[in-house]
């Protein structure tokens, strides 16, 4: 009995001792994105669930509070996408000129996640009590690798290692401070709206592209908001294009059953769905009862969280209604508007919980906008789509779906109400699209381990390791010249012209001597003539 009891008590110190040594991260994601919060948000709670204490700062509170985890909400006064974009704002540019485009991305990304939201956090009380010790001693930073890059001055104050997540599969801006590989003859910028395999001109516009969207950015989100930084973190900060080069580890959304396979190099680590959970219990029991009572199955249509769908010409939305109405599925559509003659088959609601509709057993199809975070829930849940496309990378992923085999997409500016009920047709008929959105569905689910267990065994392994330097190719922090061997290209170069020169001069020599010892020859005959 007495050795049971010391037993015990020795298992239960250890296991207190396990709870006390967890880790303290300083999470910071205040874009204000619910799409992108989704990744941040699952990765918070990932690092709690495994014993570790998170500090947020974010946009978006927890529904409801969790252990060892402190929100400071960044959403008063900042900038919300929420609902933020309508349909009068999608506008095609006029003419697709690489460095134009480019443009444009990067002044959309910086006016949703620059300046004005690197002034609005840095100036919160809570930074620079977070910064004097208040909040306690950390051991990692976590940030976001998309917008401005001014985070980066916070980790480099506290003297901490930092991890970034990108809830995109491959930012343009993301691989240059890592060292990693980013080859435009085969790497489709995520950006540019070019079907693989490329042809020539495609690998023309894809290099001049990815070169000119990585100049804006650097340009708008680093360069255009570093004296921001400086000003409220200290006017001896480095630049952010060279802070950025400290980032010890990337957790990137991405993940080979989907997207093209890359090189990779050892401090980028692929996490794709990282954000997706399945733990339903949130959808409204009459919603619930009504997709029961479904004979013919469920579609599932929604734009996502930025674009607001109420905003939709009349004309596009009648033409969704009308094809709906022609279907023997019902639909199920988030939709901010109640005021909206709908038929039978068709209910609205202005917020869905998305995974427990995708996971209902009579759901066969998501209409989708393409955003990465929704149509990688369709994935994880087997069921095919039909894109809309309207921003962004939409349309880069749904030609990745639809080379997949798993899904199809209609022009909104050119598609009928007849050819959209055509593909919805063609959709909810063909067996080959379920059968092959099941395919991908267990390849994307085959792998080690879970997507969070990844990326919190990584930011722990960071810490472990003080920032593990060793990740980190030596080409990092290379000169453009020797990374390419630009130098070595020239010495050879050099080489070679300078040995075709003394070859050259050597023939010539030879020549010249050989026709010398000809005229000689020929003297003494030319005189006995």
């Amino acid at each position: 009995m007495g050795f049971a009891r010391v037993l015990l008590v020795a298992l239960l110190a250890v296991a207190t001792a396990g709870r006390s040594d967890g880790l303290r991260a300083l999470m910071v994601f205040p874009f204000g994105a619910h799409s992108h919060n989704t990744m941040f948000k699952a990765m918070a709670e990932a690092l709690v669930e495994r014993g570790h204490h998170v500090v947020m700062f974010s946009n978006f509170p927890p529904k409801t509070p969790l252990p060892n985890y402190t929100h400071v909400d960044t959403s008063a006064g900042g900038i919300s996408l929420l609902g933020a974009i309508d349909f009068s704002l999608l506008k095609p540019i006029p003419f697709d000129f690489p460095p134009l485009v480019a443009w444009a991305y990067a002044e959309a990304i910086a006016a949703m996640g620059g300046d004005a939201v690197c002034r609005h956090v840095l100036a919160m009380p809570e930074v620079h009590e977070v910064l004097a010790g208040g909040y306690g001693k950390f051991d990692v930073v976590l940030t976001e690798a998309f917008g401005a890059d001014c985070w980066a001055g916070i980790p480099h104050r506290l003297g901490l290692p930092v991890v970034s997540l990108a809830s995109g599969p491959d930012w343009p801006q993301i691989h240059e401070r890592m060292g990693s590989i980013d080859n435009p003859s085969y790497n489709v910028n995520v950006f540019a709206k070019i079907t693989e395999p490329m042809g020539f001109w495609d690998r023309v516009y894809n290099t001049v592209f990815s070169v000119c969207i990585k100049y804006f950015m650097r340009r708008s989100l680093q360069d255009g908001t570093d004296a921001t930084m400086r000003e409220f973190l200290g006017e001896d900060l480095p630049p952010q294009r060279e802070l950025v080069k400290n980032t010890s580890l990337i957790l990137l959304n991405r993940h080979v059953s989907i997207n093209a396979a890359r090189p990779v190099t050892p401090n980028i680590v692929h996490v794709g769905s990282l954000h997706v959970t399945t733990a339903p219990g949130t959808l409204d029991p009459s919603l619930r009862a009504w997709m029961d009572g479904a004979e013919h199955g469920v579609i599932y249509f929604s734009l996502g969280s930025i674009i607001k769908a109420s905003s939709m010409p009349v004309e596009l939305r009648d033409d969704f209604i009308w094809a709906f109405s022609q279907l023997p599925q019902r639909v199920v559509w988030k939709f901010e508007a109640d005021n909206v003659t709908l038929p039978d088959n068709v209910r609205v609601a202005k917020w869905l919980p998305q995974m427990d509709v995708l996971t209902h057993p009579k759901t066969m199809l998501f209409i989708t906008h393409g955003g990465l975070m929704g149509t990688l829930e369709a994935l994880h849940c087997g069921v095919p789509m039909l894109g809309i496309p309207l921003f962004a990378d939409q349309g880069v992923n749904m030609d990745m779906y639809k080379g997949l085999g798993v899904a199809d997409y209609v022009n909104r500016l050119t598609m009928t109400r007849e050819s959209f009920l055509a593909a919805l047709k063609e959709m909810t008929t063909n067996k080959r699209y379920r059968e092959r959105a099941r395919e991908v569905e267990i390849l994307h689910k085959d792998r080690p381990r879970s997507a969070a267990d990844e990326a919190v065994w990584w930011v722990e392994y960071v810490v472990r390791h003080r920032g593990a330097p060793h990740l980190r190719p030596r080409c990092a922090d290379m000169p453009l010249y020797q990374y390419l061997l630009l130098d070595v290209i020239a010495f050879l170069g050099a080489c070679a012209l300078a040995l075709a020169a003394v070859a050259g001069l050597v023939a010539w020599r030879v020549v010249n001597a050989l026709a010398a010892r000809a005229a000689l020859a020929r003297g003494p005959k030319a005189k006995a003539a």
